[in-house]
Formats: C-alpha cells, sequence, structure tokens
C-alpha cells in the first residue's frame, strides 16, 4: 500500500488519572474509574499523519525499539499455536523469514521503516495463537509501551473476540494445567469484537487468577475499528492488585480512558506483554464455540509495528509511533 494511501488512527493507552469512555461492564470491589465529557488530548502529541514514515525513528535513550526491520529474535518469545504445535519451538528468527509462516517479517504495509511483523492465525479448530511476547516486569513497575497494529481491508467483523495485544499475568502451575480460559484471562487487554476496540481489565487483590475473591473486572468500548489503517496505541501502566494501578488511554490522540484500582492478581512477578493474535473461541476444547463462528470464513491475519517500551518513568513521546 502507498503511503499516501495509508490512514492512521492513533489510539494511545497510558496508565494515569485522568478520562474514560463508554464502560461496557463494571464489576468487583477496589475500582476507582474517572470519566469526563470532554477527553483531553495526550501531552504535546503532534497530529497522526496521513500515512507510514518510510525511516524508523531512532528510540530516546533507555528505550527498547523494535521496527522488525532485522532478521533477528531481539529478545522475543514466540507464541505459536496451530494444528501441529511446531513453530512454537521455532526462534523469532527463523520463523518470520520463512514463507507461509504464522509470524513473519512484511515489507507491506509497514509503519515505520521498511518492514512490519505479519501474523496470521489460520482458519482452523486448533490455531488460535500467533504472538511475539516480551518478558515479565517487576508488579510495582512503572511501564510505558507504543506500538501500532493494521488491520487489513480483507478483516472479517465477528462478534467473537480476537485479542491483539495483552499483558498476561505469570500464572502458577495449577492455573496452566486446568486451562482455564476464564480464570486465565490476562489483566489488560486490547481486542476486536465486533467492530470495535475494546480494552478489558482482569484483577484479583486476594488471589493468582481471575476467579474467587478480590476478583473484578472492567471493558471499556471504543472507537470503532478502520480497516486498511494503522492503529497506534501508547500504553503507560503500573501493575499492581491494590488501589495503586493506573490505567489510561488514548484514542486517535484523544484522551479515552483513565483509570486507577487493581491492574494484576495478586502475584509477585508482573505481566508480560503479548502482540499478535489470540482467538480462544478456535482452542480445540472449544469446538461448539468455532462451529458457531460463521462470521469469519478465512484465516486472521494483522500487522504489527513500531514497538516501543520504557520500565520506570517516561513520557508519551518517548514511545508513541507518532512521534515528532
Amino acid at each position: 500500500m502507498g503511503l499516501a494511501r495509508n490512514r492512521v488512527c492513533s489510539a494511545a493507552l497510558a496508565l494515569a488519572l485522568g478520562v474514560g469512555p463508554t464502560v461496557s461492564a463494571c464489576q468487583g470491589k477496589g475500582h476507582r474509574d474517572h470519566e469526563a465529557a470532554t477527553p483531553a488530548g495526550p501531552p504535546v502529541a503532534s497530529p497522526a499523519p496521513e500515512g507510514s514514515s518510510s525511516a524508523a525513528s531512532a528510540p530516546a535513550a533507555g528505550v527498547f525499539y523494535d521496527g522488525f526491520e532485522q532478521v533477528a529474535d531481539n529478545g522475543w518469545k514466540v507464541g505459536v499455536n496451530d494444528l501441529s504445535d511446531g513453530d512454537r519451538q521455532q526462534p523469532l528468527s527463523q520463523l518470520s523469514q520463512r514463507p507461509g509462516s504464522a509470524l513473519r517479517q512484511a515489507t507491506s504495509p509497514v509503519r515505520d521503516g521498511q518492514h512490519a511483523l505479519q501474523a496470521t492465525v489460520p482458519h482452523a479448530l486448533g490455531s488460535f495463537r500467533s504472538e511475539v511476547a516480551r518478558p515479565p516486569v517487576p508488579m510495582g513497575s512503572e511501564n510505558w509501551y507504543g506500538f501500532s497494529i493494521y488491520l487489513p481491508q480483507t478483516w472479517q467483523v465477528d462478534q467473537q473476540s480476537t485479542i491483539l495485544a495483552q499483558w498476561h499475568a505469570q500464572i502458577g502451575e495449577d492455573a496452566k494445567n486446568q486451562d482455564d480460559d476464564v480464570k486465565n484471562n490476562p489483566p489488560v487487554a486490547v481486542s476486536v469484537k465486533g467492530d470495535h476496540w475494546i480494552l478489558e481489565l482482569h484483577w484479583n487483590s486476594q488471589g493468582a487468577t481471575a476467579t474467587g475473591p478480590g476478583s473484578g473486572t472492567h471493558a471499556y468500548t471504543l472507537g470503532a475499528i478502520r480497516t486498511g489503517a494503522w492503529c497506534d496505541f501508547v500504553p503507560h501502566a503500573t501493575w499492581s492488585p491494590t488501589g495503586n494501578g493506573l490505567i489510561q488511554l488514548w484514542q486517535d490522540d484523544q484522551q479515552a480512558v483513565n483509570y486507577t484500582g487493581p491492574t494484576e492478581y495478586n502475584n509477585k512477578q508482573g505481566p508480560y506483554f503479548k502482540i499478535g493474535i489470540y482467538r480462544p473461541g478456535w482452542k480445540t476444547k472449544n469446538a461448539t464455540q468455532y462451529a458457531q463462528d460463521t462470521l469469519t470464513t478465512g484465516p486472521i491475519t494483522v500487522y504489527d509495528d513500531a514497538v516501543r517500551i520504557v520500565q520506570g518513568p517516561a513520557t508519551y513521546q518517548d514511545v508513541a509511533p507518532n512521534r515528532p
């Protein structure tokens, strides 16, 4: 796609005090949400450009950056589930160069530089994940993240949720063995359901999973998706199972969500960031749900680019894909 035809929608997530969008669900205690009628824009943010950048902008000091320009693992861990699970054991540097791979380096579309990461989940029962993950961060830490997601024009609107970025908790072996999608919900996830973006939170101040005493959830319906366009996100988070956690979101350079309260489960370790595709309804154990999914008739593909991460104090401009 030509640069002039690429449309950019900016959505920045940052976790601090501010404004919230339409709330679709809220449960649990120890939760404070701040909303206002007129959202504010990100601090000193420049307008979103009408097109993608042909040259990757250099990251600020202390910023992890990956525009997937090099054939390298760069600290990412692959998470792929296909019918054989064979790709799960391969490093990203090998997968990204293999034609037809679930994760591969792409030259178009791009948000930053000359390449992006293409993630694909085949339309088949048992194929539900194509992600890359960063290492976990300390509980209680402040973290900034920036990334851009592209939904191709072939994207099919479906009421089943597709998670495209998530912060997953370090769960215990008991929870892993149960393979319980409810108990193992990520504390924070950005997904597409129907024709809208969704931000969903789960926490537990007393336990290490999403259910039981001390647990709660809060979901926000965000703006409508746009296909054939990049959507920029900038999350700023403080991870805590208590009221010390923070979450804030801007969409299209407008502040959309501000949340204070629990943002994690009661674990010793903070979450790890993952980006790509996760479609839980296509797991083998969810055969009935998969059979009922008649709106998606082909593989799911998205593109990811311009990933920036800072652990510790930083600014919106340090990690935003749309940086001056």
